[in-house]
Order: C-alpha cells, then sequence, then structure tokens
C-alpha cells in the first residue's frame, strides 16, 4: 500500500530497562547518557545538522521513576528525554495491592506506558482481556500508550508470520476510536529474537511492519495509519540499528538490553537521528502468504457454509465500529491478503471508469479498508471455509471466532462460553473417532460435555487455590444448550 510521503512521523527510541538499574543506578545512568549525548549534539549543531528530529524516552521501573524525573530536570534533560512506566492497572483505584493506576504515573509526568509486553504476558500472566483497558486509561489519563506485539518461535516455525501479531493488536484496539489511535504507538517484537541476540533481516522486518500498517489502515483508514509510529523490537545493537531504520516505515526501537549501557544507548540514538532522512522505498513484499488457493477460492465464492450461524448472519448483525471492523480486517489478512483486495480494487475501479466513459480514482488512500467492507461477506464464507479445513491456527468453529471478536463479553463470561465451545468441537472430534455406528449422540453428548467442563472448571479452581483463593464455584452439570 502507497502511503503519503508528506507525512512526517517523528523518529523515537525507547529503552526498556526491564527489572534493571534502582534509582541509583538510574540517576547515574542519566548522567552518563548525558554526557555521551553532548559531545554529538555539538558536532551536529556544528554541521548545521539537525539533531531535534528524534524523540527517546526510557522505562525505568516503577522505584525509579522519580529519581529520573527529578534528575532530568536537574540537568535541564527534560526536552531531550523522556521516561514512562513498564506496565499499568486497568483499574482506576481501590483495593487492589500492589497495583499502580495510570493517573498515580501521570502524576509523575510519565509520557508514555508499555502495554501488553511478552514478559508480562508469559510470566504474570497478562491477557487480551486486560490489554484494551489498559490501553483505554493510559489514554484517558493523557499519556501515550505502546502496544506490544510479536510471535512466538512456534508461530514463526508454523509459518503463520505476523498473523499472530496482528491478533494480539485487534485484542488492544478494540476500545479505540480513529483519533484515539493516532495517539498509540505500536511495537513490533517477535518474541524468538528478544534477548537471544538473533534480529530478522531489515527486509523481513519491513514487511512485518508493512502489514501491521496496512491492518491499521483496513481497520481505520489511511490517514491513521500514516500518523501511527511503529517501532521494531528485539536485540537492536548499535551496529544493526542504521540498516533496520533506513528501512520503509519504519520509525524506531524499543531496545532493551542494549539500553542498561548509556553509552551504547546514546549511539543506537545518534545512529537513527544521523539515517532516519534516508530512508528507502518499500522494497520488501509481505512475508505472510495465505493459504494455497484461497484467493482464487475467494474470487470464486460458492461455499455453502455447513453452520446453523451462516456468513450472512454474521455479516448484517455486526454494527460498524473499530472493533467489528479490525475483527474483519484480520479475517481479510488470513484468508486472501492485504495485497490481493488492493489490486482487485484497482482493477474494479478501471474497469467501471472504462464502462462509464468517466475517469475515476484509482488508488484512493482507503480503497483496503472500503473493499474489506464491501466484501465482508465473502471473506467471512472464505473464514468459515478455512476454519473447518484447520487451516487457521488456533481457530477450531465460526463460535469460538465470534466469541472471541465480541467486545460486549466480559472475562468470566468470554470464558465460560469458550470453554462449551470448546466442549462442542472436542464432542464432535471423540464421536467421529468412536464410529457414529456405537452410540447414541445424545447420550454420548451428556456424558462427553459434563466431564469436559467438570474438568475445565476444576482446572481453573486448582490454578485459583494454588494462589490461595477460593473461587466461587458453579456446577458443571447444569443444562447446557448445545446444538451442533
Amino acid at each position: 500500500m502507497k502511503y503519503n510521503d508528506s507525512v512526517v512521523r517523528t523518529p523515537m527510541i525507547i529503552g526498556n530497562w526491564k527489572m534493571n538499574l534502582d534509582h541509583v543506578q538510574a540517576g547515574q545512568w542519566l548522567l552518563e547518557y548525558a554526557g555521551s549525548n553532548e559531545g554529538w549534539v555539538n558536532r551536529m549543531e556544528a554541521s548545521n545538522t539537525m539533531v531535534n528530529r528524534t524523540e527517546i524516552g526510557v522505562l525505568p521501573s516503577f522505584t525509579s521513576l522519580l529519581a529520573i524525573r527529578d534528575m532530568a530536570r536537574k540537568t535541564r534533560m527534560t526536552s531531550e528525554l523522556y521516561f514512562g512506566a513498564q506496565n499499568v492497572s486497568e483499574l482506576d483505584a481501590g483495593a487492589y495491592t500492589g497495583d499502580i493506576s495510570a493517573q498515580m504515573l501521570a502524576a509523575l509526568d510519565c509520557r508514555y506506558v508499555l502495554v501488553g509486553h511478552s514478559e508480562q504476558r508469559r510470566y504474570h500472566p497478562e491477557d487480551d482481556d486486560t490489554i484494551d483497558q489498559k490501553v483505554r486509561v493510559v489514554l484517558d489519563a493523557g499519556m501515550t500508550p505502546i502496544i506490544c506485539i510479536g510471535e512466538t518461535k512456534l508461530g514463526r516455525d508454523n509459518g503463520i508470520g505476523i498473523d499472530y501479531a496482528l491478533n494480539q493488536l485487534v485484542a488492544a484496539v478494540r476500545l479505540l476510536s480513529a483519533a484515539d489511535m493516532c495517539k498509540v504507538i505500536v511495537a513490533y517484537e517477535p518474541v524468538w529474537s528478544i534477548g537471544t541476540g538473533a534480529t530478522p533481516e531489515p527486509p523481513v522486518i519491513e514487511s512485518a511492519l508493512a502489514d501491521i500498517r496496512d491492518f491499521i489502515n483496513a481497520t481505520f483508514g489511511a490517514d491513521v495509519a500514516e500518523k501511527v509510529r511503529i517501532l521494531y523490537g528485539g536485540s537492536v545493537k548499535p551496529d544493526n540499528a542504521s540498516a533496520i531504520i533506513r528501512r520503509y516505515g519504519i520509525d524506531g526501537f524499543l531496545v532493551g538490553g542494549a539500553s542498561l549501557d548509556p553509552r551504547q544507548f546514546a549511539k543506537i540514538c545518534h545512529r537513527v537521528a544521523e539515517s532516519s532522512v534516508v530512508r528507502l522505498r518499500r522494497s520488501a513484499e509481505t512475508i505472510y502468504l495465505p493459504g494455497k488457493g484461497t484467493v482464487r477460492e475467494f474470487a470464486e465464492s460458492t461455499l455453502q457454509a455447513p453452520h446453523q450461524i451462516t456468513a450472512e448472519q454474521v455479516a448484517t448483525n455486526h454494527p460498524d465500529n473499530a472493533s467489528w471492523r479490525a475483527a474483519l480486517a484480520l479475517a481479510a489478512y488470513r484468508t486472501v491478503g492485504f495485497k490481493w483486495l488492493e489490486e482487485q480494487a484497482d482493477i474494479e475501479n478501471e474497469d467501471a471508469a472504462d464502462a462509464s466513459g468517466t475517469m475515476m480514482m484509482v488508488g484512493d488512500p482507503d480503497v483496503l479498508r472500503d473493499t474489506i467492507w464491501a466484501n465482508r461477506l465473502r471473506i467471512i464464507e472464505s473464514l468459515m471455509k478455512l476454519i473447518d479445513e484447520g487451516r487457521i491456527r488456533g481457530l477450531f468453529s465460526i463460535r469460538q471466532w465470534l466469541i472471541e471478536c465480541d467486545d460486549s463479553l466480559g472475562y468470566e463470561e468470554r470464558c465460560d462460553m469458550l470453554a462449551e465451545e470448546m466442549a462442542n468441537v472436542s464432542c464432535l472430534r471423540a464421536y467421529e473417532e468412536l464410529g457414529r455406528d456405537k452410540i447414541d449422540f445424545e447420550d454420548f453428548r451428556v456424558a462427553f460435555v459434563s466431564g469436559y467442563l467438570l474438568c475445565d472448571v476444576d482446572t481453573r479452581n486448582r490454578l485459583w487455590r494454588i494462589r490461595g483463593i477460593d473461587r466461587k464455584k458453579h456446577s458443571p452439570w447444569k443444562e447446557h444448550k448445545l446444538s451442533f
């Protein structure tokens, strides 16, 4: 997708200190960084080179935020080095021991808040059902959320590419308007690269970030996609920063280990400032390819979905809002890919112009978003087909997809509905394995589903007991209105 090159996005570098550097070490870091930066700034000013084109920030531990703020004021670096927090609670206030609210961070003059980092997801664990609320409270407190997305090594090995990361982004932005999205920063960090020293080739990074920008275009429109800054994170060092930042559409870095050394971090900042005015044109094609034959199937689209829920019902029963458009955009990406949709729209515009004798605008910046909306029925039909064939990792039924993208559901309600749907799918699979002629399906269904849900409830209760809490019990033997 071609974007307006006249839109200027300020390059930025954010250092994520993780659980390192206490408040004393943080103050010393700032002094060393100031010393490393001062000589470079003087040289750039002497050669009439612009040095204020880059936004730089660090994300210390909570205990170091006050020290960083006060030291930045003393060294007069408040306009050169910003700071923010590594996490935030989705709650405003109350009896939540150990949590930090967005208002508390705003009172410390935090500029950014990291949301959804892979280490929070892995170790605590944080999930998609709270990330969207965290993004919302950060924006409401006047700060900038940095949304972290990225695929695992398993996802990369299975060939799903950026699909995994886009699914995370769908969940994170479902409460946002177009105006809200313009204020968000997205950080793409392939989890398999963090802290390993293994960095993807620059064209691969460029392709991933281009797909993310196309997704934002497909959901919110081209004008929003042109404004959102998208960063790369994962083993960024001074010796690879220049090669990566020169690629088209890469707006900066989220730096981990290298940010702990103020001199190394300063070098990365200098590389970005010196290279950001020399950008290559987009040269990389998408690294994600839809399933073999999917484009042809989508174009011919004669699917009669074997579901009680039809594609037409899904297409007509959902409101036109950002959450549903994001779900459709991801479905389009998974089925035919953004590039094919853009090409088809251009062909249709040209054909319409020839037929009417009137020249139409080809290459409309919102063509991706509008084409997806106009073809939502065919996209949903194609998605149903791929789900039935088991070709989308992690999706087992169309009902599961609808539950996951329904932003009206609360966390517990969504969990219960997903458990019941997984029981449906598992029941059908088990029945097929057993053999249809050996047992009545209804008898089998009652026993199987009850046992499945009993195991699900017991597992969740066991996890709560490990935490020292008794969860409210409910019986898995209740009547379930399950249909196939």
